[in-house]
Formats: C-alpha cells, sequence, structure tokens
C-alpha cells in the first residue's frame, strides 16, 4: 500500500516516517497533556481514510520531530471513544486533532487532511 516509500527507500532517497501508535496502553492523560500533540485518526478499512494516510506520512517525513501519533481506531476502538471524550470532539475517521496545553485548537477530517493543511495548522 504504501510503494511511493518503498520505491524511494529501494532508491536510498526516502525512509517511512515513524509515527507513534496510540493503543490500549498508552497513557491518554498524559500524552493528550503534552504542550503540542496531533492525533491521526485512522480507520484501516476507508479508502478516503488512507488516502488521508498518505497525506499524514508525507507530513510526518518532513517534520520527524513533530509529535504526532496514529489511532487505528478499528483496532483501538476503546482509546478511539477515550480520546473523543477526553477532547469533546465527535469521533469522525480519517481526522486529525491538534491540541496545545490540553485545548483543542484544531481538528480536519476527511479531505481536508492534506500535508500542506498540516503544515498551517501548525504554523498557527
Amino acid at each position: 500500500m504504501l510503494k511511493w516509500f518503498k520505491k524511494g527507500a529501494e532508491e536510498g532517497t526516502v525512509e517511512p516516517p515513524v509515527i507513534r501508535e496510540i493503543d490500549s496502553s498508552t497513557d491518554l492523560d498524559s500524552l493528550l497533556a503534552q504542550d503540542t500533540v496531533m492525533v491521526f485518526k485512522h480507520s484501516t478499512a476507508c479508502p478516503v481514510s488512507w488516502s488521508a494516510h498518505r497525506q499524514v506520512l508525507k507530513f510526518a517525513a518532513e517534520h520527524p520531530d513533530f509529535p504526532l501519533y496514529i489511532l487505528p481506531v478499528i483496532q483501538q476502538r476503546a482509546a478511539s471513544n477515550s480520546v473523543a471524550s477526553k477532547t469533546d470532539i465527535r469521533h469522525e475517521s480519517p481526522q486529525v486533532i491538534l491540541l496545545r496545553d490540553r485545548q483543542v485548537v484544531a481538528t480536519i477530517s476527511h479531505g481536508e487532511i492534506t500535508a500542506s493543511e498540516l503544515d498551517q495548522l501548525i504554523a498557527s
């Protein structure tokens, strides 16, 4: 599914970015309390979510030190529900939630999720 990364890696030019995953062992209170954190809620069963995933990977490659986390919503339903509850943001997927100092400062979903839009979110 990530053929464009594989091709670049074979040529020695692109390494797939590592995005930390939220799972049942993640301390969500600590995670959401970080100065800045971005959560990408991803459904592995949705083609629109896979398109957003490609954009998030592009953003991650351009910002390797940015605190970005992926939450696979089907596999981690309880964690997904907990994020929705703790942020008071209605669940959608794909969805990106940006928090600063425990406050939601932006949320985008579906076709809005592009690498350039994520760039704009962190710049504001």
